[in-house]
């Protein structure tokens, strides 16, 4: 099971208190989506909804970039991976498709995060 917010897993349980009769649409309302500790963006909501209804489904995530100018070059910053991507093997695999020529363009990758991000 992917993590959730625990303050809306909270609110959920309440509403299951108050109310045992409580559909899954209705308890959607307050627990949302699973909320990912490397961020990344949801597309498409049925996935989610399907995995709450039946304990299966498929949610599609991607990262989330910008570009910077940075010493008057531009710089792609990646802030964000969808939740269980290996953040080595993302950089290794982005290098490996620079080095064979398939990226054109980026002369260096590099990881800059931290143990915050």
């Amino acid at each position: 099971m992917p993590p959730h917010n625990l303050s809306e897993v909270i609110d959920g349980i309440m509403q299951y208190i108050d109310n045992n009769d409580i559909t899954i649409d209705e308890l959607i309302q307050y627990v949302k989506a699973p909320d990912f500790p490397t961020g990344g963006t949801i597309y498409g909501y049925d996935g989610v909804k399907e995995a709450f209804h039946t304990g299966k489904g498929r949610v599609v995530m991607r990262g989330k970039a910008i570009i910077e100018n940075v010493n008057d070059r531009e710089c792609i910053i990646v802030s964000e991976i969808p939740y269980q991507v290996n953040k080595a093997d993302m950089i290794k695999k982005n290098a490996d498709l620079v080095n064979d020529g398939k990226i054109e363009g980026i002369s260096t990758i590099r990881d800059e995060s931290d143990r915050k991000g």
